[in-house]
């Protein structure tokens, strides 16, 4: 492993702008984004597989630009710095004055809303405020569980102290005893009692 000089936080930290100010414009390529995030990180690409929870051999191809990832490998990569994949439109420079406008075969369909996105790039993840909404309703589901959870040990609990075990609680239990399991051995003993 060789080590690799460290970049002076400034450095790092307009590398990162940059970065996330490219994919807000819908400028930043995949391969350039894992390529970029990977060289803020200060990371082989090994180190940053690991940390970012993927195989090397994924970064490699997106980076040679020959991978074929699914979403939610991009998502783990790009989430590191507030980034997700998302539908943007296909943008080329103008040749006159190099200003981004829409290329040719999307304007002609720019009446249809669907037809409009047709590249997937990295974009800057601008709401925040969902993410936090969506961790709050998941801390409430999850005390609610337990509350649920609680209820049905102690009821267990209040069960197993009296000594009925034909009333647990659970799926497809009742409360009426299932009186079959002692019918049978009565009707074997009285046909063996009868033959000679």
């Amino acid at each position: 492993m060789s080590r690799r000089k460290p970049i002076d936080k400034t450095q790092i930290r307009e590398r990162r702008n940059r970065m996330l100010a490219s994919a807000a414009a819908a400028r930043l390529s995949l391969t350039e984004g894992v390529r970029e995030m990977r060289a803020i990180s200060g990371m082989t690409q090994e180190e940053f597989a690991r940390h970012r929870g993927v195989s090397a051999r994924v970064i490699k191809a997106i980076e040679l630009g020959q991978g074929n990832p699914t979403m939610a490998t991009l998502n783990r990569i790009g989430q590191f710095f507030g980034l997700e994949v998302a539908f943007v439109p296909v943008m080329r420079e103008a040749q006159d004055n190099g200003v981004l406008q829409p290329a040719d075969d999307l304007a002609a369909m720019a009446s249809d809303d669907a037809s409009v996105s047709k590249a997937i790039l990295i974009q800057f993840k601008h709401d925040r405020d969902n993410a936090a909404a969506g961790m709050h309703e998941i801390a409430e589901a999850i005390a609610e569980f337990k509350h649920q959870m609680n209820a049905a040990l102690q009821q267990l609990k209040q069960t197993a102290a009296m000594g009925d075990s034909t009333q647990l609680p659970g799926p497809g239990n009742s409360t009426v005893p299932d009186d079959t399991a002692t019918t049978k051995p009565l009707v074997r003993t009285r046909k063996k009692l009868r033959s000679p």
